[in-house]
């Protein structure tokens, strides 16, 4: 894990790069969005969680405005910010991002995408906090169905999920 030092870094230089493509194509342009999910992700990372919810929610607004509310990167985004809802202890919020995330990336994807097990995964853990081990435990299932099948048993990430199954119980 990078330290607080390398992260603080990496956000100016993700900055300058940002001003520079807004400059370049604009503000509202759909690169300019996942510019900012990646902001948004290492504004996280710091903990700077309002901050990086607003980089995260206007990068969710660029992608609905220009790839569309069911486009798998506008999924990407609602993803991100239901692990900063999920951080902050807005379960119902992150709840529903990780919701609505699965079932555009569902819907593009199909039930056996990569894409998919990540959001179900994340979705396992809001379950868990929520109380809900059995639907925490049925997520993780299918989860680590989908990696184990798209990425191998010994998958750094197959292992992580299979690991957070177990811990379950």
């Amino acid at each position: 894990m990078a330290s607080t030092e390398e992260l603080r870094a990496t956000r100016a230089r993700m900055e300058l790069a940002l001003e520079q493509l807004q400059r370049e194509r604009g503000a509202d342009d759909a690169d300019v969005g996942i510019a900012l999910r990646d902001l948004g992700r290492i504004t996280h990372e710091l903990g700077e969680m309002e901050d990086a919810q607003a980089l995260l929610r206007r990068a969710i607004a660029i992608h609905t405005e220009t790839l569309g509310a069911e486009h798998p990167d506008t999924a990407t985004d609602i993803n991100h910010l239901g692990l900063v809802l999920h951080d902050i202890g807005d379960l119902d919020a992150a709840h529903n991002a990780f919701e609505r995330a699965l079932s555009i990336d569902e819907a593009h994807f199909g039930n056996n995408h990569t894409h998919v097990a990540r959001d179900v995964n994340n979705l396992a853990g809001v379950l868990r906090d929520m109380g809900d081990n059995f639907s925490a435990r049925t997520a993780l299932q299918w989860s680590l169905r989908i990696y184990v099948d798209q990425l191998g048993e010994e998958h750094t990430t197959t292992r992580s999920v299979a690991r957070n199954l177990r811990l379950l119980g």
